[in-house]
């Protein structure tokens, strides 16, 4: 069943890159400032940077490994993550200074979605490394705020932040951590893409953990911007 999900993941991100492409690059380039060298863009997304090649519009995430440089193809929920902020974006769009759960963004309907319950995995992961939690959220830039036990403001993308807010466990209630979204997100992305966006970032978050808890090369250090010759 796994694969079977996994295939159909890849058979609607072949489908889409083609939409892609009918948009304009030169547009795109200029409103999110992005770096290009002719031949690709590149986007930072959630701690990671991203290649997206100007006539197939393939996605790749660019790391260092071993001392080298790789091109891993990007998941389903980067792509569709950073297509939909790049197409859909409106014009005007402008973030608020307003923060929410992303089912009490106006006009979206209270259904079960990323709130406290959706992330208890990864809460109770943090409440057991809150020192190691923070550290990783100030390598991705982010801005401690006083939200909850520990709060911070992340730029998953450099023009678009979202608020983490996780608060401590007792012996009555389980750890719990929030993720929020300014009040104007459905300007610059589709509701459904919220949760890719998430999930992108709890992935980081997790990921850089895991590898500061065992000791190793710090993963801060894998993901590298690439040097472009404009």
């Amino acid at each position: 069943m796994e694969k079977t999900i996994r295939n159909n993941y890849d058979y609607t991100k072949e489908k889409i890159r083609p939409k892609f492409l009918e948009y304009d690059q030169e547009e795109m380039i200029r409103r999110f400032s992005l770096e290009e060298d002719g031949e690709s863009l590149y986007i930072d997304f959630a701690g990671n940077v991203y290649q997206i090649h100007r006539k197939t519009g393939e996605v790749r995430r660019i790391c260092q490994k071993q001392g080298s440089t790789e091109k891993e193809e990007a998941d389903y929920e980067e792509v569709l993550s950073i297509y939909d902020i790049l197409c859909y974006c409106k014009k005007d769009a402008s973030l608020s200074g307003r923060w929410c759960l992303v089912n009490s963004l106006p006009g979206v309907g209270q259904n079960s979605g990323v709130g406290d319950n959706a992330v208890t995995d990864d809460a109770g992961f943090i409440d057991k490394y809150p020192e190691i939690f923070e550290q990783i959220c100030k390598e991705l830039n982010g801005e401690k705020i006083s939200w909850g036990d520990i709060g911070y403001e992340i730029p998953v993308f450099p023009f678009f932040p979202v608020r983490l807010r996780f608060y401590h466990g007792d012996e009555e209630f389980s750890a719990q951590l929030s993720i929020l979204f300014d009040e104007h997100t459905l300007e610059y992305m589709h509701y459904e893409t919220t949760y890719y966006v998430t999930a992108c970032l709890l992935r980081t978050i997790h990921s850089r953990m895991e590898k500061a808890i065992q000791g190793g090369k710090n993963e801060k250090t894998d993901f590298i911007t690439p040097q472009i010759s404009l």
